[in-house]
Order: structure tokens, then C-alpha cells, then sequence
């Protein structure tokens, strides 16, 4: 074909060679809806480059398979399925081939009688290498495996045939990354155990950080930049797990459950809190993070309607109601007259318990929350926040378990006891001035708001009973009012057959 300029076009024939060509270089856009072109075949020899990187796209956009209902064949096992020439693809593009037959043997071995799988694998099989199927159906495997034994040995199989081969690994880690979210790590733990001891591993790295896809890009960019931390392998792989199991911890049921953290004596209900508020902050995060101009007042907002609308929909889904157990409740409101700020409070929480025979309080905090500023200007990265001393004394006068939540430019939000902004800003002298704070000083102390919300404040750590604090925390207080208030419910309902009137607590 010749080289000719990208023209623009108003139509595109599917089966046009020229039309891909066009929509190839136009861009991803242009390139989304050539998922079953069959115009792309002409192309493999000349452009194979080209149309590799349109195929990787298409994985990064669908994964392995189609999941919407019963699992079926991607975009690329069903591109692959109805090619001319399988031969001249499959030695143009082998490992893209390789993984279509792999996918499309997987979805045949858990008996899905898929057609464009069974039409792979019979038309590419003479053409692909055994072992990079083999690799691709395994992972096809893990990937739709509900069970975790089964999925145990899945991972153990995977893990040794890229141990016995790493070149195999290096050769298609591009689209192990296109796919990572959907193997829980797999492909960040595995990539650096290998890259430790192999080179074509480390070179696979290197060039996937290069890739024109970003979504590949990214991911090998981030296993570099762990590769390069200092210690030994296994503390990078707990770090790398690690964060891996905590982003799923809260979403998945546990049969055997431990002593639960709070009174609530129910560790899953205290896991779904947990994943509500986490959740809720991530919601937060994406608004927060593309909105840099916003002010405290709005990030607040912002904030407790993102809590509330979490809590509703576990409700509504009726996740919360676990027989016998108490049930939590958040809700929200912004103070419609014009607050007095003499608390130094932005949010007034009041948690009430009520549990027939056993626990019934009323107990109010206090919460100032704090927008990040940059410490240095040209220190665009650094996050600092600038604490008002005199606003810090009134809160702490009013509530000793105070809290301050602080937004990093991330949108993330860190709890730091208002009692330790107190102690750095005495040791940075002048009681009656301003101070500033940086991440490294509050880091260690800071917890997550899903902690905060459940083991602290549910679990009875945080906050007072005195008529003092739980007026300003209420807004019931006509010269100390914050601006909003959140108000958390845990109840337990007593039930009709319980003889005693009291239901116990687990």
C-alpha cells in the first residue's frame, strides 16, 4: 500500500485496508470501532507495528474475554477467528496469535462452547507456539476462577512455567500489563521476581515503559519504580500484594471471621464500613484531584455527599442488613444560617447508639478539615497544610479528641489528631500564630477515614459525652455552630422472639 498522507474521511468500509490505515493513525478514537475490521489483515506485513498496538488496545479496553454476561470471546479472539489467512497473520503477528489461541482454549476448557474460541483454535493452533498458549490459557483460567483453591494452583502453574521460561514472559508482558487488573498482581508480582535474576525481563520493562499505550505504559512504569526501591525482593512483593489484597478486603465475605475490631461484634459489617468509606473517598479522590481551585468549603461538601451516597446505596442493596447485627446509618447537612466559626470546627459529627438493653449514648467530635498548599512554590509535588493556631486551642478546648482532615492534592484524606498539630506547632514556638505542617510530619500519625469512621468512632475511641461538646458538635450552641454536621446511627433493632428484651451482642 502506498504511503500517503492521513486524509480525512467521512464513511469507513470495515473490509477497506485503506480505511484502516486511516482510522489506525487518526488515533485511538478513530481506531475504537475497527474491534472486527477485516480490512486490518492487509495490513499485518507492512504496518504489523500499527496494528499490534491497535489489538493491545483492544485487550486494555476488554480484557480477556467479554464479560457482560456468560464470559465469550474478546474483540481479538473474534478479529483472529475470522481471518483469510491465518497462516500469514499468525507469522506477522505470533504473539498476538499465541494469546487468541490461549484466551479462546481457556473459554473451551471451562465448557462456554464459545464459537469465535472453538474457530481460533482450530484455524491458528498449527501456527502459534505451544507454550505461550499454554501460558495464556492458565491465565485465562485464573481469570474467570470463583473458587480459591482452584485458583491457588492456577496461580502456582502460571508462576512456574514463567519461572522455568522468563523469555516467554518478557516476550508478552506488553499484554500481561494490557490485562493486569484482571489477575489481582499476578502480573506486578511475577514481573518483579523475574526481573531480579533475568535481563530480557528487565529489557521487557524498559520497553513497555516506552509503549504508545498509556494503560501499559503506566503499569510497567510503576513496577520499575518498585524494582528500583531499596531492600530485597520479598519486602517489594509484600509491598506490591499488599496493596493489592487491601484495595479487595472489604468487598469480599469471610466464613471464618476473627474477633471483630469494634463494639459493633460484627466483622462484616464492619468490613462493608470500611469499604463504603473507602470507597466513597476514591469517589471523592477523582473529583478532588481535577479540582485544584476548589475551596475547603466545597471539597467538604463534596465530601460528606459522596459518605452519604455510599451508605445509601449498601442500604439500598440491602448489604447492611446481616440478621442479628446492628445496622449504621450516615446522614448529612450544611448549616443554612451563617455559622460562627469561634469552634475552629468545620464538621460537627454526633454518633448515636442504641441497642435495646445494652449500649444507648450520645457522643460528639469535632472535625477541621485542611486543603494542602504547596510548602514551597517551585515544590509543586510536596504537600503541606497552613494550621491556624488560635482556631486549633478553641477546638481542642471543646473536644480533646478533635481531629483534623487533611486533603493532599491527591484528594486522599489523612485523620491527624488535632492533639499532635497542637504538639509540632508548640515545638515550632508562637502560640498565637499560624504554622505549617508537611506530609513527613504527620505521616506516621495520620489514618485513613475508613479507620477513622469505623474502628475509632463506632468502636467508642473518639469524641465526648460532656454537654459542652456534643452542643457544639449538634450545632445547638448559638456562638460555636460548624458549617456541617454528619450524623452517624448504629442500632439493633430487638426482635419479637427475643424472650429476654435484650439481644445480646456477639
Amino acid at each position: 500500500m502506498d504511503h500517503v498522507p492521513h486524509r480525512h474521511y467521512s464513511s469507513q468500509d470495515d473490509d477497506c485496508p485503506r480505511c484502516c490505515y486511516d482510522a489506525l493513525l487518526a488515533g485511538p478514537s478513530e481506531a475504537h470501532s475497527l474491534a472486527a475490521a477485516s480490512g486490518l489483515e492487509a495490513l499485518v506485513v507492512e504496518y504489523g507495528s500499527l496494528v499490534e498496538r491497535h489489538l493491545l488496545r483492544l485487550v486494555v479496553r476488554g480484557g480477556f474475554i467479554d464479560g457482560s454476561r456468560q464470559p465469550s470471546a474478546s474483540d481479538l479472539v473474534r478479529w483472529m477467528a475470522k481471518l483469510k489467512s491465518p497462516a500469514h497473520v499468525a507469522e506477522a503477528l505470533p504473539i498476538p496469535a499465541a494469546i487468541a489461541v490461549g484466551v479462546a482454549s481457556g473459554l473451551l476448557e471451562r465448557s462456554y462452547g464459545d464459537f469465535w474460541a472453538a474457530k481460533v483454535v482450530e484455524r491458528l493452533s498449527p501456527f502459534t507456539e505451544d507454550r505461550l498458549v499454554d501460558l495464556w490459557r492458565d491465565l485465562t483460567l485464573l481469570s474467570t476462577e470463583r473458587y480459591p483453591v482452584e485458583a491457588a494452583g492456577l496461580r502456582a502453574r502460571v508462576e512456574r512455567k514463567a519461572s522455568r521460561r522468563p523469555k516467554l514472559w518478557a516476550r508478552s508482558l506488553p499484554w500481561l500489563l494490557a490485562v493486569g487488573r484482571h489477575l489481582d498482581g499476578l502480573d506486578v508480582a511475577l514481573s518483579l521476581t523475574l526481573a531480579e535474576k533475568h535481563s530480557s525481563v528487565r529489557g521487557a520493562l524498559k520497553t513497555s515503559a516506552r509503549n504508545e499505550v498509556g494503560e501499559v505504559q503506566r503499569r510497567a512504569e510503576g513496577i520499575r519504580e518498585l524494582a528500583r526501591g531499596s531492600g530485597p525482593v520479598e519486602l517489594k512483593l509484600l509491598d506490591a500484594l499488599g496493596s493489592s489484597l487491601d484495595a479487595r478486603r472489604d468487598i469480599f465475605p469471610r466464613p471464618l471471621d476473627a474477633p471483630a475490631s469494634t463494639w459493633l461484634a460484627s466483622t462484616g459489617l464492619e468490613g462493608l464500613t470500611r469499604g463504603a468509606v473507602a470507597a466513597a473517598v476514591k469517589d471523592f479522590m477523582d473529583f478532588a484531584s481535577r479540582s485544584g481551585a476548589q475551596d475547603e468549603e466545597m471539597l467538604t461538601a463534596r465530601l460528606l455527599e459522596k459518605l452519604v451516597q455510599r451508605f445509601a446505596a449498601g442500604s439500598g442493596a440491602g448489604r447492611w442488613q446481616e440478621p442479628g447485627s446492628p445496622e449504621m446509618a450516615l446522614a448529612s447537612r450544611q448549616e443554612t444560617k451563617n455559622a460562627e466559626k469561634g469552634t475552629g470546627a468545620d464538621i460537627g459529627i454526633i454518633l448515636e447508639v442504641t441497642v435495646p438493653g445494652q449500649l444507648t449514648t450520645r457522643i460528639g467530635d469535632l472535625v477541621q478539615v485542611k486543603k494542602a498548599n504547596a510548602l514551597i512554590p517551585s515544590a509543586s509535588q510536596r504537600d503541606a497544610w497552613k494550621i491556624d493556631r488560635p482556631q486549633l486551642d478553641t477546638l481542642l478546648e471543646l473536644s480533646p479528641t478533635a481531629t483534623y482532615w487533611l486533603i493532599p492534592r491527591s484528594g486522599d484524606v489523612y485523620a491527624v489528631p488535632a492533639k499532635l498539630l497542637a504538639a509540632i506547632g508548640a515545638a515550632k514556638g508562637g502560640r498565637d500564630s499560624g504554622f505549617t505542617v508537611g506530609h513527613r510530619e504527620i505521616r506516621h500519625a495520620a489514618i485513613s477515614l475508613a479507620q477513622y469512621l469505623t474502628d475509632l468512632t463506632a468502636g467508642m475511641w473518639l469524641g465526648s459525652t460532656t454537654a459542652a461538646t456534643l452542643a457544639a458538635a449538634a450545632g445547638e450552641s448559638p456562638t460555636n455552630r460548624p458549617e456541617f454536621f454528619l450524623q452517624i446511627k448504629v442500632t439493633l433493632p430487638q426482635f419479637p422472639d427475643q424472650v429476654s428484651g435484650a439481644p445480646r451482642l456477639a
